[in-house]
């Protein structure tokens, strides 16, 4: 087993020295992509610039799921398949392990529409959670909801309120969800319950106690956190969109340093067994296809 004592350091040289790096060979581009997942030795993520789900194994990348008007944002395992979050569709799709459609929802079983679910996380006992934010600007007043979907394919809001909720990760070990409330600046960390209800709430992290960002002026105004998840490190990296870099924050909420990205609207990490991980980002947020890369950062 190889052993990750100061992998935090590690792992941040070998951000910045990808970020330098004029070279593309670990890199693939991308239209819009996000949620990118590990599993099962292959590479997920999805583009929602393309209305697609991309896989890449053994180094070749193939269109994996694909949904006109779609415009998906994440996959998470579920059944015997994953879930896939149409983001611009407001729909969440249940596909088998062929990508073959089980069912589409569109709302929950006490019928509030979805908006644009966005980020997503298998919840370790057969289910998934996710985000529905809601309108993406900071003219708007608190509507975003977290949302979940058990096995048996009931849907509730388990947390409401929230001003563009948006990363989600569990913590399937420890049974506690953290959430990027990206207008309120904050990482949120709730404890979860044996039927999926979440318990009471708490700031695990305030964005607004990091060091400003100093990379690009003027600064984008709906930036804020976005995707989440622990490294091998034991830190949690959060993506800040609009700012190009990750927060590193320790198990304990405390600020332990920043990684920097090549792409400024950065929405996502998964980290891979054994070491490394995959960053997903765009160079561009207002025009389609959205030009943007998967980027494979070595330890």
């Amino acid at each position: 087993m190889r052993s990750w004592r100061g992998a935090g350091a590690a792992l941040c040289a070998a951000l910045l020295s990808a970020c330098a790096s004029t070279a593309d060979a670990q890199a693939i581009r991308a239209s819009y992509p996000e949620g990118p997942l590990w599993h099962e030795g292959a590479l997920y993520y999805a583009e929602m610039g393309a209305d697609r789900v991309s896989i890449v194994r053994q180094g070749r990348r193939a269109t994996f799921f694909e949904r006109e008007g779609c415009g998906p944002t994440a996959i998470a395992p579920y059944g015997n398949g994953f879930l896939v979050l149409c983001h611009i569709e407001g729909a969440v799709v249940a596909i088998d392990a062929e990508a073959k459609v089980r069912f589409v929802r569109d709302r929950d079983d006490e019928g509030n529409a979805f908006r644009d679910p966005n980020d997503c996380y298998a919840d370790g006992v057969g289910g998934v959670y996710f985000s529905d934010p809601g309108l993406f600007s900071r003219e708007t007043r608190p509507h975003g909801a977290l949302v979940h979907i058990d096995a048996a394919g009931h849907v509730r809001r388990v947390a409401a309120d929230l001003w563009y909720p948006n990363g989600v990760f569990v913590d399937q070990v420890r049974r506690a969800l953290y959430l990027s409330e990206t207008f309120r600046h904050r990482v949120l960390r709730y404890p979860m319950r044996e039927d999926g209800a979440l318990g009471p709430m708490e700031v695990f992290f305030d964005v607004e106690t990091a060091p400003a960002d100093t990379r690009y002026r003027p600064a984008y105004r709906e930036a804020g956190p976005d995707g989440l998840e622990f490294g091998p490190d034991g830190a949690l990296y959060v993506a800040i969109y609009g700012e190009g870099r990750f927060l590193r924050i320790g198990r304990d909420g405390r600020f332990l340093g920043e990684v920097r990205a090549r792409t400024r609207y950065l929405t996502n990490i998964a980290f891979v067994p054994g070491g490394g991980a995959f960053i997903t980002g765009a160079f561009e947020n207002e025009v389609p296809p959205f030009p943007g890369e998967v980027r494979r950062i070595e330890p």
